[in-house]
C-alpha cells in the first residue's frame, strides 16, 4: 500500500512539474512574440469557433509556421490572417479562390463549416502565418485559461507550491531515514562491543 501511494504520488509530482514547466515556457513565449505561443518555429493559435470544424475542432490548438511567402500561396491552403475590421481579432479559414487586388495578391477565404464565403478579401499584409496540418484537441481551452488571473494562479503558483512543499517532505524524509541509520548501526557496534566483553569475561 505504501508503495503503492509512494507511485501515485511520484507520477502526480511528475505531472504538475510537467504542467508548470509547459505552463512557464508558454507564457514566456507568448510574451516574447506578442501574445502568441512559440514551439519549435512554429506559432500556436487557440480556435474558439467552429468555422473550421470538422478538421479543426473548437478548442484546439493548431501550428502555424510564420513568414509566409504571400507569392506561394494557392486555393486549399489554410491561413491565419488579421481581421479587416479588428486587426487584433485573428482568422484561420481556408483559400477557396486568388485574386488580384491594388495590383497585390489578395485572397478569397472561407470557413470549412460556413455556407459562404468571407466578405472581405485578405491581402497579402494581413496574412500573419500558414496552417501546417498540426492540431492538438482541447489544449486551446488550457491556454486561454492559462492567460487568466484564475489560470495563472491554478496553473503556476498552486503547482509550484505543491512541488516545494513535495521537495521538503521528502528531503525531510530522507533526514530522517539517515538518522535513524545512523541510529542502527550505533546500537549494532555497541550490541558487537558488548558481546566480545562477554566472552572475554
Amino acid at each position: 500500500m505504501k508503495r503503492a501511494l509512494k507511485w501515485g504520488g511520484n507520477i502526480v509530482t511528475v505531472i504538475l512539474g510537467v504542467a508548470l514547466i509547459l505552463t512557464v515556457y508558454a507564457s514566456v513565449t507568448s510574451r516574447m512574440n506578442n501574445g502568441t505561443p512559440k514551439l519549435f518555429g512554429h506559432q500556436m493559435y487557440e480556435v474558439l469557433s467552429g468555422s473550421m470544424e470538422p478538421g479543426i475542432h473548437t478548442g484546439s490548438v493548431i501550428f502555424d509556421k510564420p513568414g509566409v511567402d504571400v507569392k506561394t500561396l494557392k486555393e486549399g491552403d489554410v491561413i491565419t490572417f488579421k481581421a479587416k475590421d479588428d486587426p487584433k481579432m485573428l482568422i484561420t479559414h481556408r483559400i477557396v479562390r486568388v485574386k488580384t487586388q491594388d495590383g497585390a495578391p489578395a485572397f478569397q477565404t472561407k470557413g470549412d463549416a460556413n455556407d459562404v464565403v468571407d466578405k472581405d478579401l485578405v491581402p497579402g499584409g494581413n496574412i500573419v502565418a500558414q496552417y501546417n496540418n498540426i492540431t492538438i484537441p482541447y489544449l486551446g481551452y488550457y491556454l486561454n485559461f492559462m492567460k487568466s488571473k484564475n489560470g495563472i494562479l491554478f496553473l503556476v503558483i498552486v503547482p509550484g507550491i505543491f512541488l516545494i512543499l513535495s521537495t521538503m517532505i521528502s528531503l525531510s524524509r530522507e533526514i530522517i531515514k539517515l538518522e535513524n541509520d545512523k541510529k542502527t548501526d550505533k546500537t549494532e557496534v555497541s550490541s558487537h562491543v558488548s558481546s566480545e566483553n562477554a566472552t572475554k569475561v
